[in-house]
């Protein structure tokens, strides 16, 4: 959906779209209430910030309405068919094709905000601010955690997740005869029956385990035990010791931050798949420890609770940019 609006937006700010295109838009919007909220979800959002309202910025002589007969064009004044005229034909094509790239570069990095664009190739995906649910051919489940997106490879022998971006909660249908496989890109969790949670960190990854046990395996081949209550950390080499802290790690999927001594840096990092834009904190206060319970799907009032309790000032410059230092 999310691309289906970006190509609407790069052709009505092109400068070249038709009142056939105009009336096509329209009607596309029309058709469906879903293609209406994506819309308003996409280009609203920009009101007051430092792009514009693109998606109210139309080709001149176009109106705004419900689809109606189809709209003339406005004729261009003799003046400025003169003016346009004395422009050299490459002059004009350069400033034209310049126009459409700073355009498609605004809509590419806005789309992203709402919608990783990495997303639309993935088998099971998720937008910012958004946890999903996913039930599987074989009845197993996933949750995905926001901006979060796997590819899926079932076959008479195995069923794998293979986990691209953020975290997925499996809950496994028990199949005897075909394991179930989290892959990351620093090994694989195994489990037959059972529920757990596996996230992608830098150079890392996160098991937290809800029910039975999971085997993990690294790339470079080691193995490791996981077992219910408690988590691990591992990266491609090396498996860390199991320990029941790491269940923290999995309250995303009840919508909450969890940080129990945790550094500020740890927790702003679970805020941004929640929150469009930047969300950035200093080196200084990011390794402030922090304690305490902070919602995912209302960001401002986490943010707004981090600068309450500790020495931090937190500053909005616009919806899309927020900086988080030490207080002076």
């Amino acid at each position: 959906m999310a691309d289906q609006v970006i190509n609407w937006l790069l052709l009505l700010r092109s400068g070249k779209a038709t009142a056939q295109d105009y009336n096509d838009f329209l009607a596309w919007r029309a058709a469906d209430p879903l293609h209406e909220n994506a819309w308003q979800q996409l280009t609203g959002t920009l009101a007051g910030s430092t792009f514009g309202r693109l998606g109210d910025a139309y080709p001149a002589g176009y109106a705004t309405t419900a689809p109606q007969p189809p709209i003339p064009l406005t004729p261009v004044p003799a003046a400025a068919t003169a003016a346009d005229v004395a422009v050299p034909p490459r002059r004009r094509f350069l400033a034209g094709s310049l126009a459409l790239a700073s355009a498609g570069a605004c809509a590419a990095y806005v789309g992203n905000a709402f919608y990783p664009l990495n997303n639309v190739a993935a088998d099971a995906a998720t937008a910012t601010g958004e946890r999903r649910r996913y039930i599987l051919s074989d009845g197993s489940q996933l949750l995905l955690d926001a901006r979060s997106r796997v590819n899926l490879d079932f076959t008479p022998a195995y069923r794998q997740v293979r986990l691209l971006d953020g975290a997925v909660t499996v809950s496994v249908a028990p199949d005897a005869r075909r394991p179930f496989l989290v892959q990351t890109a620093e090994g694989t969790v195994r489990a037959l029956g059972t529920r757990y949670m596996v996230r992608q960190q830098a150079q890392r990854t996160v098991v937290v385990v809800h029910e039975h046990e999971v085997v993990v395996e690294t790339m470079a081949g080691a193995h490791g035990i996981v077992r219910a209550g408690t988590g691990a950390r591992f990266d491609a080499s090396r498996i860390d010791t199991p320990r029941a802290e790491l269940m923290a790690e999995a309250a995303w999927e009840a919508g909450w931050v969890d940080a129990r001594g945790r550094p500020l840096a740890e927790v702003i990092a679970a805020l941004r798949p929640y929150r469009s834009g930047s969300l950035r904190v200093s080196m200084a206060a990011g390794g402030l420890p922090v304690s305490g319970h902070f919602p995912l799907d209302d960001t401002d009032a986490a943010l707004s609770t981090l600068q309450d309790m500790m020495p931090i000032q937190v500053r909005r410059y616009t919806p899309w940019f927020v900086s988080i230092n030490v207080a002076a």
